[in-house]
């Protein structure tokens, strides 16, 4: 029972040290304006890529995005830049995390929410794969 136990503390903390480093894939970038009034000159780059976004305006409660293909993503972070509309600049660098629950085998959609005070919520989605589009075995 020792020698049952050694061995499996062994192989957690070997699990533990290796550590698990998934690559994941983008293919949409958004940005949601949630201020009270429409945002201009939206551009958002993701450095290590040569992904862009550039809107030159997006409306009160409107998405400005885009789709590409499948891309690796760097893990360098994502640049957004935009007109507030109090007609200052503003601008930063985004680096969320991936949450360990999605599968790196789908793409992750990168969303960017600009709310009225000028702070950006930046996260991930990524949709849930169909039971009828991803089986091998369709009849």
């Amino acid at each position: 029972m020792k020698n049952l136990l050694i061995l499996i503390l062994s192989f957690s903390s070997l699990g533990c040290v290796t550590g698990y480093n998934p690559r994941y894939y983008f293919n949409e970038v958004q940005v949601v304006n949630l201020t009270t009034a429409e945002i201009e000159d939206v551009q958002v780059s993701i450095p290590g890529t040569s992904t862009s976004l550039f809107c030159d305006e997006v409306a009160k409660n409107a998405i400005c995005d885009d789709r590409y293909g499948r891309r690796a993503f760097p893990q360098q972070g994502i640049e957004l830049s935009w007109i507030h509309p109090n007609d200052s600049r503003k601008s930063g660098l985004f680096t969320p995390a991936i949450p360990v629950t999605f599968n790196a085998s789908f793409p992750l959609r990168i969303v960017l929410e600009v709310n009225a005070d000028g702070v950006v919520n930046a996260f991930f989605e990524q949709d849930e794969p169909s039971r009828e589009g991803n089986s091998l075995f369709n009849s």
